[in-house]
């Protein structure tokens, strides 16, 4: 039984994506954010979208970063163009794994989770490398290279647990994910003493009880918030403009933990999220999280 629950839900996560979230129209995608937010590609980083302000000199301070891998462990750059465009909005660049046409994927993978579950790290990691390389410099000024998480959706949740210990990574955010394997979630969860943030879906989440122990698994002090809706798996992505509470809880968390805008960290802190949409709310140590705020 547990073998054939593992194998279940290897195959959900490399094939369940938010379709719903994307867009094939204008690169103009918005957000409710005082920074209108586009997408768009640049020839220095192949085979990734990049999300950001349409003009960051508004924003009066350098963005942090956010690396995305996909829902499916997709390389299709707009399969969440809704949620990281409103979050951008906000005053971040975002960097989605894939363009804006997306790539099929093609060739053996170089990492693997346990289950049988193929998983492309690097290619999370590549835009963590050009994040660095570039910040501060050319057409990139805005940006700050030192405030970098790693984000992503069922499979890319998974490949964001692959990048956690990257010592250029402030923090991880697990949307509709998981470890597979008890074993994985001792060996990595049971290790994460940076900020990381879980965002499921409920008991219809494939990925619900998986998330939820990789989250009990933490050790004791590493800053950590858990909290759940009743769409299921990418539901909220799916379902809701903008992704809805989802989209206005992936800002909160980046404006505090990347941001250090101490107020919008009290949203996870006073019930907020609960009168959001969100359901079975749970945190630990996020008294632990201090961040300068950005300059």
């Amino acid at each position: 039984m547990k073998s054939s629950y593992i194998s279940a839900f290897a195959l959900a996560i490399v094939s369940v994506s938010a379709q719903g979230s994307g867009g094939q129209g204008s690169k103009t995608t918005g957000g409710t954010g005082p920074y209108t937010a586009y997408y768009f590609e640049d020839a220095t980083l192949p085979n990734h979208t990049i999300y950001q302000p349409k003009d960051p000199s508004k924003v009066g301070t350098k963005l942090p970063v956010i690396a995305w891998a996909n829902g499916a462990c997709s390389q299709d750059g707009i399969s969440f163009a809704s949620f990281l465009a409103q979050v951008a909005s906000h005053g971040a660049l975002a960097i989605a794994v894939g363009t804006i046409k997306g790539i099929p994927n093609t060739g053996a993978p170089p990492g693997s989770g346990t289950g049988g579950m193929s998983i492309w790290p690097e290619r999370q990691r590549a835009a963590i490398d050009w994040a660095v390389k570039n910040a501060g410099k050319g057409n990139y000024t805005h940006v700050d290279g030192t405030r970098i998480a790693v984000w992503g959706q069922s499979c890319g949740g998974v490949e964001s647990y692959a990048n956690w210990n990257d010592s250029r990574v402030n923090s991880v955010g697990i949307f509709h994910s998981g470890l597979m394997s008890e074993a994985e979630t001792k060996s990595t969860a049971g290790k994460i003493n940076k900020p990381i943030f879980y965002f499921l879906g409920g008991p219809n989440d494939i990925a619900y009880k998986n998330g939820e122990r990789d989250y009990a698994a933490l050790p004791a002090g590493t800053p950590a918030w858990i909290g759940n809706d009743a769409l299921g798996h990418g539901g909220a992505f799916n379902q809701l403009v903008d992704a809805g509470y989802f989209g206005i809880a992936g800002t909160r968390y980046m404006q505090w933990v990347l941001r250090g805008n101490e107020t919008a960290g009290e949203w996870f802190k006073d019930g907020s999220a609960i009168k959001a949409g969100f359901k079975d709310e749970k945190k630990k140590s996020l008294e632990n999280i201090k961040v300068t705020p950005i300059q």
